[in-house]
């Protein structure tokens, strides 16, 4: 393994460490709105990253036609069987402008940076590693991300429930990936549970969990 992917492996702890800070000065700062800094910080750290680290010239890789079985391809949206309720139960608070711009915006920004982060480059630079411990790495890293970002601030991403939720869903997305050769999958995953979660009125407390 070269330097370059010891490093790229290690990033996690600063993209962990910065959004942390960032959620706890902006959520004691901006209260309600402390959830865009935290966005923002957070994908320019990835951004960043993948660019000091070739990720984003890997991008025309990563997004190449599915290889393997269809079966690997719909393991994607066993993720959003998790979400379709949250949905159901919080559409209606979808009723400003604002507000949906803003769940739009999300859908279509985060997909893309996570998973060229987490599962592209932090798979693609465990290269030498077993297949199951690459995957079970970043999905380590990915379900801390969850709680330690925006759990900081919100409850119900809080704590172990945010982790295993999280990891629930990385797990799959690395898995896929992994046998598939290509992101297109958990990407389009991505973007739909983004949709179906409804994100933008979680981090208002707005959201209604259960019912």
């Amino acid at each position: 393994m070269t330097n370059h992917n010891r490093t790229v492996l290690l990033s996690p702890i600063v993209v962990l460490v910065f959004g942390n800070l960032t959620a706890r000065i902006s959520g004691r700062m901006l209260g309600v709105w402390w959830w865009i800094p935290v966005l923002l910080v957070y994908w320019l750290t990835l951004a960043i990253i993948m660019a000091f680290a070739g990720g984003w010239s890997a991008f025309r890789r990563w997004l190449r036609p599915s290889q393997g079985a269809l079966g690997w391809r719909l393991l994607s949206f066993v993720t959003t069987a998790l979400f379709v309720p949250v949905f159901l139960l919080n559409f209606r608070f979808l009723n400003e402008p604002w507000v949906i711009l803003s769940w739009l915006a999300i859908a279509m920004t985060d997909p893309c940076l996570e998973e060229g982060y987490w599962r592209g480059l932090l798979l693609d630079s465990a290269s030498g590693w077993p297949g199951w411990l690459r995957i079970a790495n970043t999905t380590f890293w990915f379900g801390l991300s969850h709680p330690l970002l925006l759990g900081v601030n919100v409850k119900a991403l809080a704590g172990l429930p945010g982790f295993i939720g999280t990891v629930f869903t990385g797990a799959i997305w690395s898995t896929v990936y992994w046998k598939t050769r290509s992101l297109r999958w958990p990407i389009f995953s991505h973007f739909v549970v983004d949709l179906l979660s409804v994100s933008v009125t979680v981090f208002l407390n707005r959201a209604v969990l259960e019912r």
